[in-house]
């Protein structure tokens, strides 16, 4: 038999309007986050072992200790669809290592682990930047690693965005 569960809790949508145009402020995320290449990956884990994978999603972490874990182009699809200039691309922005410390309490938490992150055109000189507050979408749990975490990626996030406006 299935058991259904409905959980409600309360979050909050972050937007930051940044004074760039789309495909800048895009340029700029690029450059400033790296994305983990999955041939790496596998050749580390047989190579090297756990260690030697946790070393090498650290250096693409960087200092930032953020990532691009995959990207949606809704811009994209929207011009094959519709008229219209829409530019629009929502990424997955994280860090699996620090996903883990909250999924190994409860792994659920992984639907908002990696966060989702929609950048949007406002008009041809601004940028629209939105998501999730990670601590009110980590903060349905309890436990302290998921207040922790989610305050960290709060100001994780915010140290990127502003790091996107300069």
């Amino acid at each position: 038999m299935s058991e259904f569960r409905s959980i409600p809790f309360e979050g909050e949508r972050i937007e930051w309007v940044v004074n760039q145009p789309f495909a800048r402020t895009l340029a700029k995320l690029r450059s400033t986050l790296s994305r983990p290449k999955l041939l790496k990956m596998l050749i580390f884990i047989r190579v090297g072992g756990k260690s030697k994978l946790k070393a090498y999603l650290n250096s693409v972490a960087g200092e930032s200790d953020l990532m691009i874990l995959g990207a949606v182009p809704h811009g994209r699809l929207y011009r094959l669809l519709e008229d219209g200039p829409p530019r629009a691309q929502m990424f997955l922005i994280g860090n699996p290592l620090i996903a883990l410390t909250m999924m190994r309490v409860h792994a659920e938490a992984g639907v908002y682990a990696p966060l989702r992150v929609m950048f949007s055109s406002d008009g041809p000189s601004k940028t629209l930047i939105t998501y999730d507050r990670p601590s009110k979408m980590f903060g349905q749990w309890q436990e302290s690693v998921f207040q922790q975490t989610g305050q960290i990626l709060d100001q994780k996030m915010q140290t990127l965005i502003r790091k996107l406006a300069e």
